[in-house]
């Protein structure tokens, strides 16, 4: 095990490159940076401190990262509120509690997760789940396999994933997702969404306001839309069934919230429901 302290009375600039094992971050009120690192090969982590940039550089082979379990690295990090993180892993797991300022990971297969993203994020895994408590700030995902899940998105976020599932709690700003073939859930949205698939269910709990355009191919959508809501639509399915107990309300009053849908498939159903 190595342990490194550095002086830093201001937010940091945090580089990090492993293959296996966990990354985990914390900010924190703290005028210095430590960096722990367990494992065989902790001692050939090369860690530095140069002004604002913090760089913890794992061990590689000629062909790229050291293989083998014995290469597992776990790397603890404590850096300061509102510090700025660029992860790269082959494997590794990221994780990271407190407020980051900006973040930028990638992983090949690794799980990411994130509590308080106060600063744009792009974050980009092959086949791992992503899981983001809140984001204040403009969010990117893109994922090849793996799940999704953003509990609370306060700011712009566009997500992409090949098969796997994408889940988002709550929405304050427009959201676009787009998936190959995984279900893609919004409980509850007050901005405009766009949601397409190709062959997974796309479900809007509760739509309060905005424009939301649905695309899907073979899976069925579902919008739940709050009662009293006025509701202006342009629906359109090739062999599914359209289902709707909305209820007309008429023209929305000078600053009433509306909703505008726009939702289109091949042969899956459309349901509309007052909630």
């Amino acid at each position: 095990m190595t342990d490194h302290t550095f002086t830093t009375e201001t937010p940091v600039d945090l580089y990090v490159e492993i293959s296996k094992g966990n990354v985990a971050i914390r900010t924190a009120d703290t005028t210095e940076t430590t960096v722990i690192i367990d494992g065989q090969y902790a001692d050939d982590v090369v860690v530095s401190h140069e002004g604002r940039a913090v760089r913890v550089i794992g061990p590689k082979s000629r062909t790229g990262f050291l293989g083998g379990t014995d290469h597992s690295l776990d790397v603890e990090i404590t850096v300061p509120h509102q510090s700025r993180a660029n992860v790269k892993t082959g494997s590794a797991d990221i994780t990271c509690h407190g407020e980051l300022a900006a973040c930028q990971f990638r992983t090949g297969s690794g799980d990411i997760q994130v509590d308080d993203l106060a600063g744009p994020g792009v974050i980009e895994t092959g086949s791992g789940d992503v899981r983001i408590a809140t984001a204040s700030a403009e969010l990117r995902i893109k994922s090849g396999s793996g799940d999704i899940q953003v509990d609370h998105a306060e700011a712009i976020a566009a997500i992409s994933t090949g098969s796997g599932d994408v889940s988002i709690g709550t929405t304050g700003a427009p959201v676009a997702v787009k998936s190959g073939s995984g279900d893609v859930t919004v409980t509850e949205a007050d901005a405009d969404v766009a949601l397409s698939t190709g062959s997974g269910d796309l479900v809007v709990s509760t739509a309060r306001r905005g424009k939301f355009t649905i695309k899907g191919a073979s899976g069925d959508v579902r919008l739940g839309i709050p009662a009293g809501t006025p509701v202006w639509t342009d629906i359109n399915t090739l062999s599914g069934r359209i289902d709707s107990n909305l209820e007309g309300t008429g023209e929305p009053a000078d600053g009433q919230d509306h909703v505008e849908v726009r939702a289109k498939t091949a042969s899956g159903n459309i349901v509309l429901r007052q909630v």
